[in-house]
């Protein structure tokens, strides 16, 4: 490492510049919600957020970094955050057989020679009594998880926030996720928020995905002005129970491809408030579910908001002018959910059939199928997609991919049934949602799970 990459950062009067040799990076706020965020924490702020929007750079360029600035707090959370998220990078790049040892190495040796060129300073911040009211930020997507979560809030009585993180490199979903906010608003008199997070510019999609790592966790650091104007008591993610699921790779690992969104992960992510002196609560009020029972109460118990529902990569030409695909891994996924659990494709404004034989390859059970994600591409989701068939099978679905399921594993679902079933339509943990919510969540679950299961008694008889 020869050469050095120079990296700067300036408070702003909204918000705060990245400067990255001639190229400048702005991540900017309502001035109103600015001037509610404590100006003596502005510097810190700027610090770790300039830290977490690059620290993937000298892995690109083989370079090493200087920041011009004192070491930012929040380095070692993300640093720990981003250490166990590297296995991603292992799952999603198969096909160039990297070991996870040698991206750990890399990793650790490019942290050791980072810079910091500033005296270390106490900056200002005071633990202040907050009165935070029963409001919510949700990181928001029109997604099954974030839908679900909105609705269940309403029902509890939580003000809500929705934000959705505009990605510039993602303007598919982008025009897509504009368009069912307007629909939103318009039925629902609910406005979404919109943040352009200009800082996805310097994401990488050549060789590896450098930086796409911890961005749910950078979203969280983002928001923290938001956290300060709203006074929120909590900021949800839609992060369900398959999250929590781990496995090893070739090398002995043990490692969850989707770390960020695991428990453990939201654990360190309450060191983000925590930093700045307020207890906004960071978590998942759907933790206890897996992906059945989440698309069956949203649609069972809210119709009106299930109907919003777009569960999509978006990423390829086919996603311009269709709100779902057809030719991804998440389609095919929610596709086989949908029939497995009577719900209409249409409803939600899927009009391809999924299960004919040239879908084959979107499906994480058949072979080379689901593996543009980290979570398909790890298994993890093979027991979940087998159960979804064989529900739809019994459900009265027809077509290509059914045949060829019946044919490989319908004997094997059927001596597991009632294991999976156990699994998937059960409540388990709930360690990330709040006191003060979780017992009356947990009581609409258990209603929902009792009609899921009257459904699936109708269906198997």
């Amino acid at each position: 490492m020869s050469r050095t990459l120079h990296i700067f950062r300036k408070v702003l009067r909204n918000g705060v510049e990245i400067k990255i040799k001639r190229k400048k990076f702005r991540v900017t706020y309502d001035q109103a919600i600015w001037k509610k965020f404590p100006k003596s924490l502005h510097k810190v702020f700027a610090d770790s957020l300039t830290y977490i929007a690059t620290w993937h750079l000298p892995m690109v360029d083989d370079v090493a970094t200087a920041y011009h600035f004192p070491h930012p707090p929040i380095e070692p959370v993300f640093f720990k955050m981003l250490m166990y998220s590297i296995p991603m990078t292992v799952f999603e790049n198969k096909e160039k057989n990297i070991l996870t040892s040698s991206l750990i190495k890399q990793f650790y040796n490019v942290n050791f020679q980072t810079q910091y060129k500033g005296l270390n300073y106490s900056y200002g911040g005071k633990k202040t009594k907050h009165n935070l009211k029963e409001t919510a930020i949700l990181l928001f997507s029109f997604g099954k998880d974030s839908l679900l979560t909105y609705a269940l809030l309403d029902e509890l009585g939580v003000s809500v926030i929705p934000v959705f993180m505009q990605e510039p490199n993602s303007a598919f979903e982008n025009a897509h996720k504009r368009k069912l906010a307007d629909r939103f608003y318009n039925k629902l008199d609910e406005e979404v928020v919109f943040f352009p997070l200009s800082i996805g510019r310097l994401r990488q999609t050549r060789d590896l995905y450098w930086g796409w790592d911890i961005i749910l966790s950078q979203y969280a650091f983002v928001l923290v002005p938001y956290y300060f104007y709203y006074q929120t008591r909590y900021l949800f993610f839609g992060n369900e129970q398959s999250v929590n699921y781990s496995v090893k790779d070739k090398e002995g690992f043990l490692i969850n491809p989707v770390f960020e969104q695991s428990v453990f992960g939201m654990q360190h992510l309450q060191d983000i408030p925590k930093q700045f002196f307020i207890d906004t609560h960071i978590g998942s009020l759907i933790e206890p579910l897996h992906d059945h029972l989440i698309l069956f109460i949203l649609h069972n118990r809210y119709p009106d908001f299930g109907k919003f529902q777009m569960s999509c990569f978006s990423e390829n030409d086919r996603a311009k002018n269709r709100r779902w695909c057809g030719a991804c891994e998440k389609c095919a996924r929610l596709y086989i959910m949908f029939r497995a659990l009577d719900i209409s494709p249409k409803k939600v404004g899927f009009n391809e059939d999924m299960l004919s034989a040239d879908k084959e390859r979107y499906y994480v059970i058949f072979e080379n199928g689901g593996v543009e994600s980290a979570f398909g591409g790890s298994g993890l989701g093979r027991d979940e997609q087998l159960l979804a068939f064989y529900l739809a099978y019994k459900n009265g679905a027809r077509g290509d991919l059914i045949e060829k399921f019946k044919s490989l594993y319908l004997t094997e679902v059927e001596k597991r049934l009632p294991k999976l079933i156990n699994e998937y339509f059960s409540l388990h943990s709930s360690l990330s949602l709040p006191s003060s919510l979780r017992t009356r969540a947990l009581r609409i679950f258990e209603k929902e799970r009792e009609s899921a299961f009257k459904y699936l008694r109708r269906v198997l008889s």
